[in-house]
Formats: C-alpha cells, sequence, structure tokens
C-alpha cells in the first residue's frame, strides 16, 4: 500500500509559464545571478512556489546562465530558454 506524502509530489513538482510569469513580475530582474540570489534566499517563503519549482527553477537559471543563453524578460521566451538548456 502506498501512502500520499504530498512533501514528496511538491518536491518533484517542475515549473510552468506561469510560474515564471509570477518570478519575472516580482521586479526589474538584471541577469541570472540576481533571480538565483533571488530564489535561494526567498524562493521558498513565497507560498505560491513550491520546494521542487524553486528547486528546477534555481537549477535551470543556473544552467542557462553557464550556458551563456541571452536574459529576457518575456516570462514565455525565457521559458522556453530555461527549458531548451537542460
Amino acid at each position: 500500500m502506498k501512502i500520499h506524502d504530498p512533501s514528496s509530489q511538491a518536491m518533484q513538482k517542475d515549473y510552468d509559464v506561469t510560474d515564471i510569469e509570477r518570478l519575472m513580475g516580482k521586479r526589474e530582474w538584471k541577469g541570472y545571478d540576481e533571480v538565483i540570489k533571488w530564489l535561494k534566499k526567498e524562493g521558498d517563503e513565497d507560498r505560491r512556489f513550491t520546494p521542487g519549482e524553486v528547486q528546477h527553477m534555481i537549477d535551470d537559471f543556473s544552467r542557462a546562465r553557464d550556458k551563456g543563453i541571452d536574459f529576457v524578460r518575456d516570462p514565455e521566451q525565457l521559458c522556453k530558454k530555461l527549458k531548451s538548456s537542460r
């Protein structure tokens, strides 16, 4: 018998374009480093993001930065760039 574990599901949940829209609406981000720093410090405190979404965003923003992918403010374009960096 499997026990339903919502915290496990929360860790596995990936973000989508609506999460990126919410994130980008928080402030005028200058680049990946600024977003990553905020996510690491305050991302888990935002009740609208699950721990899994925050971790996936940190991973993808870091990977995009390391690959030299241009930072864009448009949530739809940014989400596509982040997911394609995987």
